[in-house]
């Protein structure tokens, strides 16, 4: 195979720039809902952590491309369909650019926890064990049953989570040092910390969602390279019964969120996008090709997300 030069657009291919919505929308999400229900919003913390999270999440995904590539048993998906072997990219170089990000990513992760809380070391490093070892390893978590669970949880719910919490860390979890005892006092909020969840439970649904949805699509090339995900496990009939699932739990959340007070009741307009929705849901549930239908999954997850941060902008514009 000959080595070609990378260029910006087999860049952007590579680490997979147009998925990064997965994890805009819940940045800003939670940016959004920590201006609209705590009425906080630091504009240094929020730019590291922009950075930090776009620039691992582009980590993650490049090494998932360069993991497929080595570990790849069917070699016309090697050479044909795989971003490496299709544009004659150097191994090499690809995992000097994952560890590159992943040193990004790091440095602005550690400024934070420097401004914020060290409570923030160890919750910032479960995500990025999660996040490498979701296709790095001898068992990657992308290649088993797990997959759905750690991405929806991790993007979902995780950086929602981060994106509020380093506004203002005491208000949800902070830790206390007494150097001379060797004693640390963590002081944990945990009715803010479940609230955050359950307003993230959409987030987590369709991310998990989008995993599931590539997953179907690439069942039966999956198996010729031995990757068994959760839909080897419960079929292809269980699969999209559950993508139905989580496409139907979002709508019935957004009720909740208004019926709760959490969201105002002219919130109930946005319903007019399930409409689309459920046409997006429809293709996918007929044929799962991944040049045809998966991008239905990232509409719905676009639809949904971007019906979330419309009602809080305009809900901050009425305060």
């Amino acid at each position: 195979m000959q080595i070609k030069n990378l260029t910006l657009p087999v860049f952007f291919e590579f680490v997979e720039l147009k998925t990064k919505v997965a994890s805009v929308f819940p940045m800003l999400i939670g940016l959004l809902w920590s201006l609209y229900h705590y009425h906080q919003l630091n504009w240094i913390n929020t730019l590291l952590f922009i950075f930090a999270v776009i620039s691992f999440d582009m980590c993650t995904t490049a090494i998932n491309n360069t993991m497929d590539y080595h570990k790849a048993v069917d070699l016309a998906y090697r050479e044909e369909e795989n971003v490496l072997g299709k544009h004659g990219l150097d191994f090499k170089e690809m995992v000097a650019i994952i560890l590159t990000l992943l040193l990004i990513s790091t440095f602005f992760s550690l400024i934070l926890v420097w401004r914020t809380d060290l409570a923030l070391l160890p919750l910032g490093m479960v995500c990025f064990l999660i996040g490498i070892f979701y296709t790095f390893g001898p068992m990657p978590l992308s290649r088993l049953p797990l997959g759905e669970f750690f991405s929806g949880i991790t993007m979902g719910f995780g950086i929602f989570f981060l994106a509020v919490y380093i506004q203002s860390p005491s208000d949800f979890l902070s830790t206390a040092w007494i150097l001379g005892n060797w004693q640390v006092t963590i002081n944990w909020h945990v009715g803010e910390t479940l609230k955050i969840f359950f307003m993230s439970i959409p987030l987590i649904c369709l991310i998990a969602n989008i995993m599931l949805a590539n997953n179907l699509c690439d069942y039966e090339q999956d198996l010729r390279n031995h990757r068994f995900t959760l839909v080897y496990y419960i079929g292809m009939k269980g699969g999209i019964l559950l993508y139905t699932v989580l496409s139907i739990v979002p709508w019935l959340m957004w009720l909740v969120y208004i019926m709760m007070g959490f969201l105002p009741s002219w919130a109930l307009l946005g319903l007019f996008i399930f409409l689309p929705f459920t046409k997006n849901l429809m293709r996918f549930r007929k044929v799962q090709l991944k040049s045809q239908t998966f991008v239905n999954s990232i509409k719905n997850f676009v639809l949904f997300s971007g019906l979330y941060v419309l009602v809080l902008l305009v809900a901050l514009w009425k305060k």
